[in-house]
C-alpha cells in the first residue's frame, strides 16, 4: 500500500500531463548507437553534441563525443544519419567532452578523462567529403570542462581551465586568428574578506556583447563585464533562491532581460530570474519534469526552452510568460517504467540552433537522436493553453506559505506530505491567500491547486 501512495503521490508533480507514453507533439527522425564503444562506469558512452550547418552545400552535420573519439555525423535528405568521419580525442575514457562552432570550425576540449588532454580543432568546410584537424595542443588548456564561443567578438571562455600554470576558473581566448588562438585574459575573481576568492571554479557560462554569466557550482551564479580585458567589473550575482545547489548553466532570453539556469542536481527546478537590474536579480518562477527529475543544458530560443534532462529525456517548455512555464513537448530517450532516479543517466545535451529546426539530442548510453518537433511549437507564436498559475512564497517555510495567482482564482488546493498522505484541503476563491502550516512537521510537501482552468503543482519544504 505504502509503494502505491508514494507512485501516485509522484505523480501529483507531473504538471497537467499523462505520461504513459514516451513521447508527446516530438518524432523521433533517425538514432544512431554502438554499444560496443567504451564505456566509463560500464555503462556511458557518449557526452555532449553541436550542430553545424554548411551553407555552401545546404548540409546541416553533428559533432559529438563519446568516451574516446569525436563523430561527425550528416544528417541527410531522408534524415538518415550518416556517419562521415571519426577523430580521436586527444584524451581517452572522457566523461565530458564538449564543442563549439565558429566559422567552418569546431573547438573540442575534455574533462574527466585519462591521458592528457588538449584543445582540437577541426576545420568541416569539406564535409561530409572529410574532416581536417589543424590543431592539437595543451598550451591553452590540458584539460577543460566546458568552452563557449561569442562569434562576434571572436572570443572564446574555457571554463575550469586546467593549463600549465594551474587551473584557472575561466580563460578567455582569443580567435582573431580561427586556428591560432590565444589568451586574450584570464578572469580576475574578486577576493571576499578573509582572503578568500568569491568561487574557484567556473562550471559553464554564457556570453553577450561583453557581459558573461557564469554558473559557479555550489558557490551560485555570477555577472560580470569583461570589455576591459584589465579591469573585470563585478555587475551581481545570484548566490541565494530556491531550489538552490549545483548551479550548472545557463541562458538569456532574447531581450536579455531574463535568465534560465539549472542546478544539476536531482530533483531541484530549474529557474527564471528578472535582471532588468543586474545588481539586484529578481526570482521569477522555477519548474520540472518530475520532482526528481536532474535538468541538464537548457536553451532558451523565442519562446522556447530545450532542455536535457537526464532520466526524463528531452522536454520542451514554452517561457513566453516567463512567470508561467508550461511543458509542451517531450521525448524519453532513457524509458524505464518505472524511472528510477539517481545518479547520472539518460539525456545529456540538446542542440536546438540548425535552421531546419530539427532538434538533435545525446544520451549518454542510447546514443545521437535527430527529432522534429510539432510545427505549432517550432514556429514560438502559437499560443498554448496554460494551467493555472500561482506563486508560492517563502520556500523555504517555517510557519506559513502565501499563495499568490496572477488574476481571479476559485477552486480548492491539497497540501501532501513526501509520502503522498493528504495534510491539508481547503477551498478558496480569491487571488492571494495565506496556508498555516505551522502544525506540520520539518520535511518535503507538495501543493496541488485545482481550478476550472486546469490543476498545478508545486514543492516547497516545511523547515
Amino acid at each position: 500500500m505504502k509503494l502505491f501512495i508514494q507512485y501516485w503521490f509522484s505523480l501529483l508533480f507531473v504538471c497537467n500531463y499523462t505520461y504513459a507514453q514516451d513521447a508527446y507533439k516530438i518524432k523521433l527522425l533517425a538514432n544512431y548507437n554502438n554499444p560496443n564503444l567504451p564505456k566509463v562506469d560500464g555503462t556511458d558512452i557518449w557526452n555532449d553534441l553541436t550542430g553545424y550547418y554548411n551553407p555552401i552545400n545546404n548540409k546541416e552535420y553533428i559533432i559529438c563525443g563519446s568516451t574516446d573519439s569525436i563523430y561527425f555525423f550528416e544528417i541527410g535528405d531522408a534524415n538518415k544519419l550518416k556517419l562521415v568521419d571519426v577523430e580521436h580525442g586527444k584524451s581517452i575514457f572522457a566523461r565530458n567532452r564538449d564543442f563549439e562552432i565558429y566559422k567552418h570550425y569546431a573547438y573540442c576540449v575534455s574533462d574527466q578523462a585519462s591521458g592528457i588532454g588538449a584543445l582540437q580543432i577541426f576545420d568541416l568546410q569539406y564535409l561530409p567529403d572529410s574532416v581536417h584537424k589543424v590543431y592539437e595542443s595543451n598550451v591553452l588548456g590540458t584539460f577543460t570542462h566546458t568552452i563557449f564561443i561569442d562569434s562576434v567578438l571572436a572570443k572564446m571562455y574555457m571554463c575550469t581551465n586546467l593549463g600549465q600554470f594551474g587551473i584557472s576558473a575561466m580563460d578567455v581566448i582569443s580567435l582573431a586568428d580561427p586556428v591560432n588562438p590565444i589568451l586574450h585574459t584570464r578572469l580576475k575573481v574578486p577576493i571576499k574578506p578573509g582572503g578568500f576568492p568569491l568561487f574557484n571554479r567556473v562550471h559553464e557560462m554564457y556570453a553577450r556583447k561583453d557581459t558573461v554569466y557564469l554558473s559557479c557550482e555550489q558557490s551560485g551564479l555570477y555577472i560580470f563585464n569583461l570589455k576591459d580585458s584589465a579591469n573585470h567589473i563585478f555587475l551581481g550575482s545570484i548566490t541565494s533562491y530556491p531550489d538552490q545547489g549545483f548551479n550548472h548553466s545557463s541562458w538569456l532570453n532574447e531581450s536579455g532581460r531574463f535568465i534560465l539556469f539549472t542546478d544539476e542536481n536531482k530533483g531541484l527546478d530549474m529557474k527564471i530570474f528578472d535582471l532588468e537590474n543586474l545588481g539586484d536579480p529578481k526570482f521569477v518562477s522555477q519548474f520540472n519534469s518530475h520532482p526528481d527529475a536532474t535538468p541538464h543544458n537548457a536553451f532558451w530560443v523565442g519562446d522556447l526552452a530545450y532542455v536535457s534532462a537526464y532520466h526524463d529525456g528531452l522536454r520542451i517548455y514554452n517561457l513566453k510568460n516567463p512567470y508561467k512555464p508550461e511543458e509542451v513537448a517531450w521525448y524519453d530517450t532513457h524509458p524505464v517504467v518505472p524511472e528510477q532516479y539517481g545518479g547520472y543517466r539518460g539525456c545529456w545535451g540538446v542542440y536546438p540552433f540548425l535552421p531546419s529546426k530539427k532538434i538533435i539530442a545525446s544520451d549518454l548510453t542510447a546514443g545521437i537522436f535527430v527529432f522534429e518537433v510539432d510545427s505549432n511549437l517550432v514556429g514560438n507564436e502559437e499560443k498554448v493553453a496554460e494551467p493555472t498559475y500561482f506563486s508560492l512564497f517563502p520556500n523555504p517555510s517555517v510557519s506559513q506559505i502565501n499563495l499568490h495567482f496572477s488574476g481571479q482564482a476559485t477552486g480548492q488546493y491539497e497540501v501532501f506530505n513526501w509520502l503522498g498522505s493528504l495534510e491539508i484541503k481547503q477551498s478558496f476563491n480569491n487571488n492571494k491567500f495565506t496556508i498555516d502550516v505551522s502544525h506540520l512537521p520539518s520535511g518535503q510537501y507538495a501543493i496541488k491547486v485545482s481550478t476550472s482552468t486546469g490543476n498545478s503543482f508545486k514543492k516547497f519544504i516545511k523547515q
